[in-house]
């Protein structure tokens, strides 16, 4: 999880739901975690503080790196990306930018997508994200969770290319 300027990386007990579930539940504004330690995202390999548990605010979370099927709503297969567009994604936000892949049923329409969407956060594919000021400094990942109020660029490629 990526917050500001630091990384936390931590355990999450979804109880049986995804992370898309948990951070998408507009039931609570904090993200229970555990086990954590966090690092500055320009020294990611020296750690500045573990904790056993602690909480994050959901709404300063910039994106979160987690397996492909954690990225999706509880219930939607692996699979139920055929047939989508998908569609080359750029996103900056505050000391970072990412790249990735965007799946979308039908033709992409950014500002229902963005404005018109409930999610707080929304799944990106093969993730690459660098440092902005730093760009050999990078994080990968098979899908990042965007925080949509983090998001202050998105860029995708025109015309889409159909996936099989």
């Amino acid at each position: 999880m990526f917050i500001h300027n630091y990384r936390v990386s931590a355990q999450v007990d979804t109880r049986h739901r995804t992370m898309n579930d948990l951070v998408n539940d507009r039931l609570t504004s904090y993200l229970e975690v555990f086990d954590s330690y966090v690092s500055r995202v320009d020294q990611p390999g020296q750690i500045v503080a573990h904790y056993p548990q602690a909480m994050l605010r959901k709404d300063g979370i910039s994106f979160i790196i987690v397996p492909e099927d954690q990225s999706k709503p509880s219930g939607q297969r692996a699979y139920s990306y055929i047939g989508r567009s998908r569609y080359e994604a750029f996103l900056a936000l505050p000391f970072f930018e990412i790249k990735g892949e965007l799946f979308i049923p039908g033709k992409l329409d950014l500002h229902h997508f963005l404005i018109k969407n409930l999610d707080q956060f929304f799944p990106v594919g093969e993730g690459v994200a660098r440092l902005a000021l730093a760009p050999d400094i990078s994080f990968e990942g098979e899908a990042f969770l965007m925080n949509k109020e983090r998001t202050e660029f998105f860029g995708v490629t025109e015309p889409p290319s159909m996936t099989r």
